[in-house]
């Protein structure tokens, strides 16, 4: 099997039934990574990781059935004819990670075991702490530019309610093509790299406006979730189990490894 599908990335070798992962990899991540759990897995468990299609357009067109469509185009090769093992979501892939279950139970008879990390609808605050992140990365810029990018951030955050996603996205996207030009002129570079990030960013709101545009179901509640400190007792799933970790490292804990290990034991014993 190659170590990539058309939608989809091998990110651990081992045995089947795989598991399959959805999370956002992007310039200027802040948090550990599917791939950083994977190292720590203590079982030889065969892991793909979802790869976000490139937006076509306008990012804020993006739909969560285009994503799941995509996603699901390139399942015959990594499944190979079984079923998926499980299916692991991070923050805003708690959402596909849950929805492809159904697409999946609907399809095979038997809906996957869904396992999630501090996993969550999309919204502003979301991306404001992302969005602060990247911010604070541009570290080509003084301190004085990036304070006032991120004060021009903290005013339009304010000028909006917490669910206007995509209005806050677009001044955001903005904000940030305007860091970006800042970022070349002071490393003295052609401005293409700064449109190359750009359209990274635009990748990222298209994947958090399709994540918004999943209806929720209520089976989603019968996975667990596995939160950090800062995500405890968020409520999108009956089961949580907390861990005393930074959000950053939850993926990079060998705690949180084990545990993921234990739930994929469990469920296979009871089938």
């Amino acid at each position: 099997m190659s170590e990539n599908a058309a939608n989809w990335s091998r990110i651990r070798t081992g045995d089947a039934p795989v598991v399959l992962a959805v999370d956002f990899y992007g310039t200027g991540r802040q948090e550990a990574t599917f791939s950083h759990l994977c190292d720590l897995l203590p079982d030889p468990v065969e892991v793909w990781h979802a790869l976000a299609p490139t937006p076509n357009g306008d990012w804020s067109a993006a739909t969560g059935a285009g994503y799941l469509r995509w996603w699901t185009e390139g399942l015959d090769t990594v499944l190979a004819g079984q079923p998926a093992r499980a299916v692991v979501g991070y923050c805003a892939g708690g959402v596909f990670a849950s929805a492809l279950a159904d697409v999946l139970g609907e399809r095979d008879g038997r809906r996957p075991q869904v396992v999630l990390f501090n996993p969550g609808a999309p919204g502003v605050a979301t991306l404001t702490r992302d969005f602060r992140g990247l911010i604070a990365g541009m570290d080509v810029l003084t301190d004085e530019e990036r304070a006032a990018l991120l004060a021009e951030m903290t005013a339009i955050q304010q000028a909006h309610a917490p669910d206007a996603l995509v209005p806050v996205a677009e001044q955001y996207a903005a904000l940030y093509r305007k860091g970006c030009d800042l970022l070349c002129e002071r490393l003295g570079v052609d401005a293409s790299l700064g449109a190359e990030l750009a359209a990274i960013l635009d990748s990222y709101l298209a994947y958090l406006t399709a994540a918004l545009d999943v209806p929720p179901a209520p089976q989603w509640r019968t996975a667990t979730s596995l939160t950090s400190r800062e995500h405890r007792g968020a409520g999108f799933t009956d089961t949580e189990h907390g861990f005393d970790v930074a959000r950053a490292d939850l993926l990079n804990s060998p705690q949180v490894a084990d545990a993921l290990a234990a739930l994929l034991h469990e469920h296979e014993a009871s089938r």
